[in-house]
């Protein structure tokens, strides 16, 4: 007797982005350890008197307090989340947490698979952030979920995504 599986039930996908997320928290620690010891160094301790490879102390902590804050704006501006899909059940389930301080709720989207109508990707801040935006289809009639940024996830992740909801359009 043959079986026929259809190929919504045999192509079930989970993937999430911890290892990156968690790499990104990494920097993000070691960056401000290394900027506050640095500032420390600088502004504590006697090693440093007036000058420092020629510069002025004041114009080396200004310059170094300008790359930090370069570097926490452009982390801010690309929005890194923690991203994780799933197609497991009747339901596209897409949680999600930004890595922003003081923006950090867990929130999620769960969508019936008969109700979603597609989906777009968005490049923005010299295409280096991405966003994914959900389309679905309502009684009254197409409607937009508020972007989620998917700048955190790798090309593989990206690939697996945009596959899996290509299989539901």
């Amino acid at each position: 007797m043959v079986k026929f599986v259809s190929l919504e039930k045999r192509f079930k996908m989970f993937f999430d982005n911890r290892h990156i997320v968690t790499r990104l928290n990494i920097r993000r620690y070691i960056t401000l350890l290394l900027y506050l010891s640095g500032m420390g160094i600088l502004l504590l301790s006697g090693i440093f008197k007036e000058r420092i490879g020629g510069f002025e102390k004041t114009h080396v902590i200004i310059f170094l307090t300008v790359i930090y804050i370069i570097y926490v704006v452009f982390a801010y501006i690309l929005n890194y989340n923690y991203f994780s899909f799933t197609d497991e059940n009747e339901k596209l389930v897409f949680r999600f947490v930004s890595l922003r301080p003081f923006d950090n709720q867990k929130k999620a989207v769960e969508i019936k698979k008969q109700n979603f109508h597609g989906y777009k990707i968005s490049h923005s801040f010299l295409n280096l952030k991405q966003d994914l935006i959900l389309i679905i289809k309502t009684k009254n009639g197409i409607a937009h979920y508020p972007p989620i940024s998917i700048t955190a996830l790798d090309k593989k992740q990206k690939n697996l995504l945009k596959a899996a909801l290509n299989r539901f359009v």
